[in-house]
């Protein structure tokens, strides 16, 4: 092995070692309550936003210090704080990008050992991608998980403010109610809008930031209903009961939907992971098996068709199986 990789590799092994003890460090802090960041992460959650007549925007209750300045640095970083933000997975960007660099440093020692000689350089473009895509997509599935979840429980959290309103509770009373009472994850997204009413930003704006934050098609219909009973006036325990009746119609359709395109994503999936398998498991059995033709001209337009064939595949299947009700 040539001294610089070995080197390269053991700046690797010290980096990682430092990012797992710093990680475990941090895990026995949570584990003992000592969470200095947990008090940060909820402010920025559930950061109190008002406005004036000229349109700025005023965060109340934030720290700002220079000790983030970091975050400047790192492309797309709003994106991303907003992405670990309505994930509910809790983790801290500082700790999201310690994940990141631990998988691609184990992601780079892998590619190097499996990878022939000649093309370990390329090891240093796979790891980065390997360890920034899989906590990327991680967060995507956790973000997507927490919508689906939260979309279930909205049509029983308006049940439980058609209940609340109907005895005389106000709406920003039925808000707290359903914080108090349902499980996550909609009881933190009704407990800060709770927070930030009481504070005194108005309720319909209170909901439309919800929305925001979540972006449900089913919670817009509940702020516009809002909106529209702020302003004009009208039944809104009459509004509310109808669009949970509608909700809980809409969310039954779509899980016979899903139910009857069940097989068919199992195929889609399976058909997409199946060659990147084959290319794993012929490499690991017989390691020379590619490099014996790489000598041949056409090797590498052969190598950029096929991954242009694969990426088509895994969107065309993606397209096929995701049916719009």
């Amino acid at each position: 092995m040539p001294p610089i990789l070995v080197f390269i590799i053991y700046v690797f092994i010290a980096v990682g070692a430092y990012l797992i003890v710093d990680a475990l460090a941090g895990l026995l802090r949570v584990a003992r309550g000592e969470d200095d960041e947990v008090v940060e992460r909820r402010l920025q959650r559930q950061s109190l936003r008002l406005r004036d007549g000229s349109g700025e925007i005023y965060s109340i209750l934030r720290t700002h210090t220079g000790v983030d300045a970091w975050r400047e640095y790192v492309p797309f970083y709003p994106r991303f704080a907003r992405l670990l933000d309505t994930s509910g997975t809790g983790i801290t960007p500082q700790r999201a990008l310690a994940l990141m660099a631990i998988i691609a440093f184990v992601a780079f020692l892998i590619s190097a050992l499996l990878l022939p000689l000649i093309i370990v350089p390329l090891s240093f473009v796979i790891a980065p991608v390997i360890g920034i895509g899989s906590v990327i997509l991680y967060l995507l599935k956790a973000r997507s998980s927490r919508i689906s979840k939260f979309e279930e429980q909205l049509p029983d959290a308006l049940d439980l403010i058609v209940r609340s309103l109907k005895i005389g509770h106000p709406l920003s009373g039925a808000m707290a109610v359903v914080g108090r009472e349902l499980p996550e994850p909609i009881r933190s997204e009704f407990a800060a809008a709770f927070d930030k009413v009481s504070y005194g930003l108005d309720i319909p704006t209170a909901f439309q930031e919800m929305a925001d934050r979540v972006p449900v098609q089913d919670l817009g219909y509940v702020a516009m209903a809002i909106q529209i009973q702020q302003e004009s006036g009208g039944n809104l325990v009459e509004s509310l009961a109808k669009l949970t009746a509608v909700i809980r119609g809409r969310f039954r359709m779509f899980r016979k939907v899903k139910a009857l395109t069940a097989e068919g994503r199992f195929s889609a999936l399976f058909l997409s992971g199946f060659p990147f398998a084959l290319i794993l498991i012929v490499q690991l059995i017989k390691p020379d098996y590619y490099t014996q033709v790489m000598d041949i001209p056409v090797f590498p337009y052969l190598v950029a068709a096929t991954i242009i064939l694969l990426t088509i595949n895994v969107i065309a299947m993606r397209i096929i199986t995701n049916l719009k009700v």
